[in-house]
């Protein structure tokens, strides 16, 4: 990846830092997308540039990623920006008084907005004149893409809403549509990490732990060497596959 430029969306977030962290060590330029007042300017290291976008904002992900290429060129982009509602006991999170906006949000962001990002760098990627393919998609799902949520964690008869597994269940698709629709021009793979210790209260913390067969939730750097391997062309042959990192919880 030493002569990679890689976009990552969400970079500044609590995955996104450690892949950029981890991906600026072997990469040509790592190109951090996140809000505005997330952007910190070579927090890094040199050869990392943010550029503040809404992602959900069709003209500004074209003329920022027209931006990046001109600049920088575009080899693999990493879709990680994601809207995740959190526990809230002044809000109703029963299915039946779900919003319609709450739902547009979450897929607004952790669907659609990297589907535009994909649909725009692609482009770009085709006119790489790489061996082997022209260009990478790492699309970060999540294991509630491939389970269903579990009620009975949450405390004071919180409900986790539907609009995060569903547009993670959406992200995995898109990655296998992308590879099968550019087939030997586009890689197109997935990651799907389980729950990331972020201060979950303690009650929520032992109820996610007791349904992780290793014990634990996992650490945000414990997924670095994941993404290095997506994005290198060690995976090539993992075409359109989702590698589930869980700690087991997927297979219960």
């Amino acid at each position: 990846m030493e002569n990679k430029t890689i976009v990552i969306s969400g970079g500044a977030g609590l995955l996104g830092s450690e892949f950029t962290k981890t991906l600026v060590e072997v990469s040509k330029y790592v190109i951090v997308l996140d809000l505005p007042n997330k952007i910190q300017e070579n927090k890094y290291r040199t050869n990392c540039r943010g550029f503040g976008i809404d992602i959900t904002d069709e003209l500004q992900v074209k003329e920022t990623i027209k931006q990046i290429y001109d600049i920088y060129g575009i080899d693999i982009l990493i879709n990680c920006a994601a809207y995740n509602e959190q526990p809230d006991e002044n809000i109703d999170n029963s299915f039946e008084n779900y919003s319609l906006d709450r739902w547009k949000k979450t897929l607004d962001v952790n669907l659609t907005g990297s589907f535009l990002l994909s649909r725009e760098c692609i482009q770009y990627m085709l006119t790489n004149k790489n061996e082997g393919f022209k260009g990478t998609i790492v699309n970060i799902a999540s294991d509630l893409g491939i389970i269903a949520s579990d009620q009975s964690i949450y405390e004071n008869g919180y409900k986790k809403p539907p609009g995060y597994g569903v547009s993670k269940a959406g992200l995995i698709y898109l990655t296998k549509y992308i590879a099968g629709y550019y087939r030997d021009k586009i890689k197109s793979v997935c990651l799907a990490p389980g729950s990331v210790y972020s201060g979950q209260s303690d009650v929520l913390k032992k109820n996610l732990e007791d349904r992780i067969p290793i014990g634990r939730l996992a650490r945000a750097n414990e997924y670095n060497e994941a993404i290095k391997f997506l994005c290198s062309s060690g995976s090539d042959y993992f075409q359109g596959g989702c590698l589930t990192c869980a700690g087991g919880r997927d297979i219960i």
